[in-house]
């Protein structure tokens, strides 16, 4: 469909221009959108949520646009079905936090939905990364068994040993981002559930909360995950290099890392007053806080599709001898997560036998040494 041509014009590049015409308008016009709602004495509410809903437009559009574009040239599923993935963040974000604009009571419940699907991509994007290898090296463990030794980086490696390069490397590495696949939605679920309780106590760093701990697993898991990804990228980055790695790292890194950090500095804003409810708002400090957050992120996410669109373009897996076979016959392939689920599966076998593995290695050698203690005693004299 998408490969088509109208007057001798792909079809694609028609969408494209159509989408172009309509962005600028729409931002130009934005500007006297805004003067003549203030003028009517609109709420800051709605203007804040019709701002942010026509970013989430723009963002929405892009980002579906080249999910099409990649789905309707589907000649490389291995690598693909991981781009689909990751360029549907940009959405997800987008929606979830105009929704948890417009509904901040649900916000709670609507936001998992954004944190745990942002575990998924940096899971999609570690497997696009060893899949691409895979398809250029074939057995990525032995030929990376010969490489260099890859040292971790500060200051990890003050209490980690390096990860022999080979099957232990990527085996740790990929162990590090399916950890916080697995922990993300986890953690959503005890937050949901403790909530209810009324034990959450979100944003209260008290013992008797679920909040510090809740945030503290998801902090480390994600912070280890990205971490992963970072080495894995330095093992890599010379055979990577035909597929522009880097701003493929920055679109998705920026979105997780400028996301996490954006909402720390107004957390600490709203705490030092910096932010504080107006007297007309019915919106408390946090409710302020969390707004605004939001708003920012629907603003954001314009950004981040075109970012996305620049680092997962599908010209790079367009081939002019393989007519397209149109998205509509790939749809199906979006929602087959099998392939997470037999990763998950495997991982969590894996780390149960090598568990049970190290300790039967440590009673033996508990075995080995209480043998060599009692030689010892029964050779010596009476």
């Amino acid at each position: 469909m998408l490969g088509r041509t109208l007057c001798g014009v792909p079809i694609r590049r028609v969408i494209r221009m159509v989408w172009v015409l309509i962005a600028v308008c729409t931002l130009s016009a934005l500007p006297w959108m805004m003067y003549e709602f203030k003028k009517a004495d609109f709420s800051v509410h709605y203007q804040a949520w019709f701002m942010a809903g026509i970013f989430v437009i723009l963002a929405v559009s892009v980002s579906v646009y080249e999910v099409a574009m990649h789905l309707e040239y589907y000649n490389c599923p291995k690598l693909q079905i991981r781009v689909v993935r990751i360029l549907w963040m940009v959405p997800i974000y987008a929606v979830d936090s105009w929704l948890c604009l417009r509904f901040k009571d649900a916000s709670f419940y609507i936001d998992p939905v954004r944190e745990c699907y942002e575990a998924f991509v940096i899971y999609n994007f570690y497997m696009y990364l060893v899949g691409y290898l895979e398809d250029e090296y074939g057995d990525v463990a032995s030929y990376f068994s010969t490489k260099e030794q890859v040292q971790h980086i500060w200051p990890v490696n003050k209490w980690i040993r390096p990860w022999s390069m080979g099957d232990v490397f990527f085996w740790e590495t990929k162990r590090g981002v399916l950890s916080y696949v697995i922990a993300r939605p986890l953690m959503a679920a005890i937050s949901v559930a403790a909530n209810i309780a009324g034990v959450y106590c979100e944003g209260e760093f008290k013992l008797h909360c679920v909040y510090p701990y809740v945030t503290f697993v998801n902090n480390c898991s994600q912070m280890w995950a990205l971490y992963c990804l970072v080495l894995l990228y330095e093992a890599t980055n010379k055979e990577l290099a035909p597929i522009r790695p880097l701003p493929k790292f920055i679109a998705i890194k920026a979105v997780v890392f400028l996301t996490f950090w954006q909402s720390l500095l107004i957390d600490i804003a709203a705490e030092t007053n910096l932010i504080h409810p107006a007297e007309w708002s019915t919106y408390d400090t946090g409710d302020v806080a969390a707004g605004l957050q939001n708003f920012l992120i629907c603003l954001e996410m314009f950004a981040a599709a075109l970012g996305h669109a620049y680092a997962f373009p599908p010209r790079d897996y367009m081939d002019p001898c393989r007519p397209p076979a149109g998205f509509m016959n790939n749809i199906k392939a979006m929602f087959d997560v099998g392939d997470v689920m037999t990763d998950v599966s495997g991982l969590v076998h894996g780390t149960i036998q090598e568990t049970q593995d190290n300790i039967r290695s440590q009673l033996s050698q508990l075995q080995i040494k209480t043998g060599l203690k009692a030689g010892e005693n029964a050779a010596l004299p009476t």
